[in-house]
């Protein structure tokens, strides 16, 4: 116990003389730290050196309490778990997508959008529309299966099922490939007539 004693009043010494070395540096708090790190580690010792006397070092206590700690992660149900997450998630993107996509679609073209599909891109640390496959048909109110009359442009084809068809995909494409950055070769709409 003496020679602790002399040992952490020579490292009081030794702080008290580097501080006033360096009275206001720019490194002063950098020192500080330094310094508070050398006195935490010397009043820390000799507990240290009791637990090394029952027979145990720090290092066994450390790698003890690591393993207790590591008995109850199941690494492996784990990486499933993120698995099943990680394509739940992917689902619920790509229903949002279909969504997104029919309401944009329905409301920029007077069409109905019976069904969409997308395929996604081969990169996986995100996500991103590879290829989208659209189903149209005419455009029905719902409740009584009567077919909506868009409003009719004299002197100009409609962009109806009942008008060009090349120029209603094109339109359609135009408005995908511009929100949601496909390409319009990977745009695949087939037009569903009654």
């Amino acid at each position: 116990m003496k020679e602790y004693m002399q040992m952490f009043i020579w490292i009081m010494l030794f702080v008290i003389v580097i501080e006033m070395i360096f009275p206001d540096s720019s490194y002063k708090k950098y020192i500080k730290l330094v310094l508070g790190c050398i006195i935490i580690y010397t009043l820390i010792k000799p507990v240290v050196q009791v637990i090394h006397v029952q027979g145990k070092t720090y290092d066994d206590y450390v790698a003890y309490y690591q393993k207790e700690l590591s008995k109850n992660i199941d690494y492996e149900n784990g990486a499933l778990d993120y698995e099943e997450q990680l394509r739940a998630q992917q689902e619920i993107l790509k229903s949002a997508y279909e969504e997104s996509i029919k309401h944009r679609v329905e409301s920029e073209v007077e069409v109905e959008v019976e069904k969409v599909e997308i395929e996604w891109g081969k990169d996986e640390s995100h996500q991103q529309i590879e290829k989208l496959y659209l189903l149209i048909g005419a455009r029905t109110d719902g409740e009584d299966g009567k077919i909506t009359i868009p409003s009719i442009k004299i002197g100009e084809k409609s962009d109806t099922l009942s008008g060009d068809e090349e120029k209603l995909k094109i339109k359609i494409k135009t408005c995908l490939e511009n929100f949601y950055n496909v390409q319009d070769r990977n745009i695949y709409i087939t037009v569903q007539k009654n």
